[in-house]
């Protein structure tokens, strides 16, 4: 059941597949610099979309990206083993201010 629920349909369907965050913020979800974050764009890595001088990175692609590349050594890094729940919520707190 990996990335799929029972009903055969992805974890991300949904509201999930029209959210963004920015780039910073998706930066600090995957413990990368924005740069980086800019570089994995531009590669196909990650989805998003522009608007106006600001891009914004594709909320269900962001975490599909961090759960194919998270490892124990970069959790071990950062000091910090999160799941997406967690990285949700302080996503959520960081937007809020």
């Amino acid at each position: 059941m990996d990335e799929e629920q029972l009903d055969g349909e992805p974890l991300w369907s949904g509201a999930w597949e029209e959210m963004t965050v920015p780039v910073p913020l998706a930066a600090s979800l995957l413990c990368l610099s924005p740069h980086t974050v800019g570089q994995l764009i531009e590669g196909g890595h990650l989805a998003a979309e522009q608007r106006g001088n600001f891009r914004f990175v594709n909320l269900a692609s962001l975490l599909a990206y961090r759960r194919r590349h998270w490892t124990p050594e970069q959790a071990a890094r950062y000091n910090a083993t999160l799941d997406d729940a967690t990285a949700l919520d302080q996503a959520a707190d960081n937007l809020a201010g």
